[in-house]
Parts: C-alpha cells; sequence; structure tokens
C-alpha cells in the first residue's frame, strides 16, 4: 500500500517507518492534530482492527481530543452497523458544531 518495497530487515531496524508515514494517520498525530472522530470494523481486512488500538493510544499519549466507535458487525465500511453509523454521524455533526462552527447571518 504503500508503493515502496519493504523487507523484513527494515521491519527488524524499524527503517520501515519512514516508508509507511505517507499512509499511516498513526504517524501524523501529534499535539496540534485536530479533534477526531473515528470508527472502526472488528472485520476490516484493509484496517485491521489491531491497529486503532494503537491509533486510540496515540491520541491519549498527545491529549487529542477524540471519539471513536466500533462497528461490531461490519468489514471496512460500517454496511452492517446501522445503530453505530447514525451515532458516529451524530457525533461527527457535533464536533463540527463545537470546532469550527458556522456563524449565523444577521440578515435572516
Amino acid at each position: 500500500m504503500s508503493g515502496t518495497q519493504i523487507t523484513s530487515e527494515m521491519i527488524q531496524d524499524q527503517t520501515y517507518l519512514e516508508k509507511v508515514k505517507p499512509i499511516s494517520a498513526l504517524m501524523w498525530i501529534n499535539e496540534e492534530t485536530v479533534p477526531s472522530v473515528v470508527a472502526y470494523r472488528k472485520y476490516d481486512k484493509v484496517q485491521p482492527f489491531k491497529g486503532s488500538q494503537r491509533l486510540l493510544k496515540t491520541y491519549q499519549d498527545h491529549h487529542v481530543d477524540y471519539q471513536y466507535f466500533v462497528a461490531e458487525h461490519s468489514g471496512h465500511g460500517l454496511q452492517n452497523d446501522n445503530k453505530i453509523y447514525y451515532q458516529y454521524m451524530q457525533t461527527v455533526e457535533a464536533y463540527l458544531d463545537k470546532y469550527i462552527p458556522v456563524e449565523e447571518s444577521v440578515n435572516k
């Protein structure tokens, strides 16, 4: 997925990390990361669920305001978890209202 070959030696000496940085959300998180709403799916074959645990720890380590949802019955989409999808979208809207409020027009 990174477009470059990654060898077992690169994994052992950790030099692969720089190769995967462009496609790894985890590696871009710092104290200036914007608040985030994320949903992970238990049966995702593109982004394994275990990866979400590292992401959460990184959000916590850098004190990022985040909300995390688990779709217990879905693969890469949220197609099998309508209730979670609804909660996720409600939370996205709440975060937008909180962090990027739209000012009402005075000419109404």
